[in-house]
């Protein structure tokens, strides 16, 4: 069996891997091995090969690997759900609402709330329109509309 065939093998079982861990490690080493075979089908010697798949690998894996993690894990602003989706939303005051405490109605639900303390301290009254900045627990941070 040539070595490029070997490459080739092991690039096939790197690509089986990827697909149960999803990390891109092993697409990345999949990658590096068929570097590797190519390196092996031009003839070079095995030394080559194997330095060829290593450098190609770990490059992918220090350079390409953050750059498609960080890509992959955006989550577009429409797909975030339940508290994740709740910054930025707009309600209105039902109570005077304190750095301390409060209540709001939020989406056609009544949550407790109080003002974000990065934003201001002054309270709001009643019938206030306020803007979530963030939530904490089962209590979302607000701060009013000007």
């Amino acid at each position: 069996m040539s070595a490029a065939a070997i490459w080739a093998i092991v690039a096939a079982v790197a690509l089986g891997v990827e697909i149960f861990t999803l990390d891109l490690t092993f697409g990345l080493i999949a990658v590096g091995a068929l570097a590797g075979a190519g390196v092996s089908l031009i003839g070079a010697p095995l030394w080559a090969s194997i330095v060829a798949a290593s450098a190609v690998s770990l490059a992918g894996i220090l350079f390409v690997r953050p750059v498609a993690l960080r890509h992959l894990r955006r989550m577009p602003k429409g797909a975030r759900t339940g508290v994740d989706a709740l910054p930025g939303v707009e309600g209105y005051a039902l109570t005077e609402i304190t750095e301390r405490e409060g209540r709001m109605k939020l989406r056609g639900e009544e949550w407790t709330a109080r003002l974000d303390p990065d934003v201001t301290l002054e309270p709001v009254g009643s019938g206030t329109k306020l803007v979530v900045t963030r939530i904490d627990g089962a209590t979302a941070l607000v701060h009013p509309i000007d």
